[in-house]
């Protein structure tokens, strides 16, 4: 998952959850989005 080598090792500062998305924000201002959609755990990173 080369996708996510900017995050890792990266301080988790926050954790933020609504009805449909769980948001982790992380110390160099990225944030990971995290759903479920048609039964698949979807992730999305910004920046990438």
């Amino acid at each position: 998952m080369t996708k996510f080598d900017g995050i890792k090792g990266q301080e988790l500062l926050d954790v933020e959850q609504s009805d449909s998305e769980v948001t982790l924000i992380f110390k160099d201002n990225r944030y990971l989005f995290v759903r479920l959609e048609n039964g698949h755990i979807v992730c999305e990173s910004v920046p990438e």
